[in-house]
């Protein structure tokens, strides 16, 4: 490929975490092989003490700020970085992708491993008490049991609630 040709092609910094397998949904169901695509920025420190996790609204994917994996503006863009509200050079920050959603996550699109076909209309009914899981469950990937804090905009506020009812001990505030 030509120098030109990459200098166009677009940077993805997704990242993505094996969910538990099966993975039960919260309304009957399960997932095999699910995942749960996200993005960080800024670094975790020794204690793994400084863990923010980012819910998205209903439809951003997990891509809320440029970062040099890929320098794209995010959808959350004044909101995280290095002297934001959101300082990645005091936070760590985990944005993960809503499972159900079309950026990554296991969703509808994705193959059902029993039968190799899209799940389509057959994908089990989806709560946000499943992408808080999601969330909880990308978080414990990175070695993190306890957050700093959850945040969500939109449709992530409704999964902040969801966590903290299901995971009180989780998260120092919310």
């Amino acid at each position: 490929m030509a120098a030109a040709e990459q200098e166009f092609m677009p940077q993805d910094a997704r990242r993505y975490a094996a969910l538990p397998d099966p993975f039960p949904m919260w309304n009957g169901g399960e997932l095999r092989g699910a995942v749960s695509a996200y993005e960080t920025w800024g670094t975790l420190d020794a204690g793994r003490s400084n863990a923010i996790l980012l819910f998205t609204g209903l439809s951003p994917p997990a891509h809320a700020a440029s970062s040099p994996e890929d320098p794209r503006a995010g959808w959350w863009e004044q909101m995280i970085g290095p002297g934001c509200a959101i300082d990645t050079d005091r936070w760590f920050v985990i944005c993960v992708n809503s499972l159900g959603s079309c950026f990554g996550s296991t969703g509808p699109a994705s193959a059902d491993p029993h039968t190799g076909q899209a799940y389509r209309l057959a994908f089990p009914e989806l709560a946000v008490e499943d992408i808080a899981r999601a969330g909880r469950e990308t978080a414990r990937t990175l070695g993190i049991e306890r957050l700093a804090t959850v945040i969500g905009p939109s449709l992530g506020g409704m999964v902040v609630l969801a966590f903290a009812a299901m995971f009180p001990a989780k998260h120092a505030r919310s």
